[in-house]
């Protein structure tokens, strides 16, 4: 990359982390989530994909026992996996069957540590629920990730947005790590904290006129309730 390349990356995506984890999580239909966590101020980078089957290579039309889930990378220092879980609990709906196997609700812990906070967020979650949860609990083995057309779905469907971003990053796999692609694909998804929002606009690398439209979607969702 040549240093004019180089003056094109978002603020945001230039920063580095002295370590990173990753949090493998399924919560039914996967662009929701994707969102969610996008907007997360630690999560690094997101991506939408197939867990938990024992076939390989499985599409989106051809998922057989596979569950549409979310993967991402975090800085422990900003958030912890105890953090992420709970907002996981607090986004979905874990007390009930889901309607198809694809829609599961599952944890693939990466870890004998994660595994441990995930057996103390169910106990949290029952406790506050007052029901079962009926979230698996997994060993993680293998994440498959989906086409591209599902990642930053919420993006996707702002085509000005999305046009302005892959003019930076070109590449699907550069573009899927990006950390202000994810934090654009969860504010545009109604995903969020303000001030949070409002600190890293200047760092998302959107042109003012980009950047105007970003907002009015993010005030579009406040007025509605969406914005947390």
């Amino acid at each position: 990359m040549n240093p004019l390349e180089e003056d094109k990356i978002p603020a945001l995506d230039k920063l580095t982390y002295a370590t990173t984890q990753t949090a493998t999580l399924a919560m039914g239909c996967f662009w929701g989530p994707e969102g969610l966590f996008g907007a997360t101020g630690g999560v690094i980078r997101t991506r939408v994909g197939f867990a938990g089957g024992s076939t390989e290579n499985p599409t989106y039309r051809n998922l057989a026992d596979h569950i549409e889930t979310v993967q991402l990378e975090f800085d422990p220092s900003q958030i912890t996996y105890a953090q992420l879980l709970e907002q996981f609990f607090r986004h979905h709906t874990p007390t009930k069957e889901p309607r198809k196997r694809q829609y599961t609700s599952a944890i693939f812990y990466h870890s004998p540590e994660q595994e441990q906070a995930a057996k103390e967020a169910i106990r949290t979650a029952e406790d506050r629920l007052q029901q079962p949860i009926q979230t698996e609990l997994k060993p993680y083995q293998s994440f498959y990730l989906a086409e591209e057309r599902h990642q930053k779905w919420k993006l996707r469907r702002v085509p000005a947005v999305l046009a302005e971003l892959q003019k930076i990053y070109r590449d699907p796999e550069a573009f899927n790590n990006s950390t202000a692609v994810a934090r654009v694909n969860g504010y545009l998804g109604g995903y969020g904290e303000k001030k949070r929002f409002k600190e890293e606009m200047a760092s998302l690398g959107l042109s003012h006129p980009i950047q105007n439209t970003l907002l009015a979607y993010f005030l579009a969702q406040e007025r509605t309730g969406c914005v947390l």
